[in-house]
């Protein structure tokens, strides 16, 4: 169970899912921007990734988050355990499938996650022996809040312990909304619907279309063969292996999530140019989240 998360990235229906920074990127783009030729989905890294905790970064704050937490419900008397968070390394279907490999595998369904955690449902089943009143001051909003102000005499932490463990490693301040720097990260999204209205990706789409079309299916947008056949039983059929086949074959072909990439690259460098400080903000806090983070898990 995830306790908290640090950014959150913004999503497109049920397809978009945005890795994280993964490295430099070859090739040159639009406006001077490295940008890679997509081949699979590991290739699709856009610049404000950079401003998105990694995998492995996640997992160490979720789990000194829980460690923080844990130290918090001992001081009322609660053996609250600690999960310790694993990596999640999410593909990418933000521009659908791109992979011939998935596509031939898996379709349009998600690749099952081959990582279990029996450290997570452990910690969920110690959890479930304790009394409602752990649950109280794990979660409670504590005495600013008006509810659940005390426990045996201890002031509950506003918030109750999650919230303090929030505030220790500093993300109640990353999380502010007021600061407006998360509204900064919402470029994530938005550069994925302005790059779809420039003249360079509605004519490759178009190519992308009559390809299709030759291969005997009829969609007027690239993701159209995904929307269809995601959400369609548990795995993939061998009709829609086949028609995700031909899709990734045509992307291909008219290079569409490559010039889609580039584009998407050129709007979210201009962006992150344009605001400089609030970038510069967000990396900091980050860092510094980080830092408190390991500090919690060396004690």
């Amino acid at each position: 169970m995830r306790h908290t998360r640090l950014v959150i990235a913004a999503g497109v229906g049920t397809l978009l899912l945005t890795g994280c920074a993964q490295g430099a990127q070859e090739g040159t783009g639009a406006g001077g921007s490295a940008v890679r030729e997509v081949v699979t989905e590991a290739d699709i890294v856009l610049p404000v990734s950079a401003y998105f905790l990694t995998p492995e970064q996640q997992a160490l704050v979720d789990t000194a988050h829980s460690t923080l937490a844990s130290d918090c419900m001992k001081r009322f008397g609660f053996d609250w355990p600690v999960t310790k968070a694993e990596p999640v390394n999410a593909v990418s279907r933000r521009y659908g499938v791109v992979s011939e490999k998935v596509a031939a595998e898996h379709g349009y369904h998600m690749i099952p996650s081959a990582q279990g955690d029996e450290h997570a449902r452990g910690a969920a089943s110690g959890r479930a022996k304790l009394p409602p009143e752990a649950y109280m001051v794990y979660g409670a909003k504590g005495a600013k809040g008006g509810a659940g102000g005390d426990y045996r005499g201890k002031d509950i932490p506003e918030g109750g312990c999650i919230g303090e463990a929030g505030r220790k490693l500093g993300l109640d301040k990353v999380q502010n909304p007021a600061k407006g720097k998360i509204g900064l990260l919402s470029i994530d999204f938005s550069s994925y619907g302005q790059a779809q209205k420039m003249p360079e990706f509605i004519k490759v789409q178009d190519a992308w279309v009559s390809c299709m079309k030759k291969a005997g299916y009829q969609h007027t947008g690239f993701l159209q063969p995904a929307e269809k056949y995601a959400l369609l039983g548990d795995s993939a059929s061998p009709q829609e292996k086949t028609v995700a086949k031909a899709d990734v074959k045509c992307k291909k072909d008219v290079k569409l999530a490559t010039v889609l990439l580039r584009l998407e690259t050129q709007i979210q460098n201009d962006y992150i140019e344009q605001n400089a400080a609030g970038f510069a903000e967000i990396k900091k806090d980050q860092d510094a989240v980080i830092k408190s983070a390991n500090e919690a898990l060396a004690n």
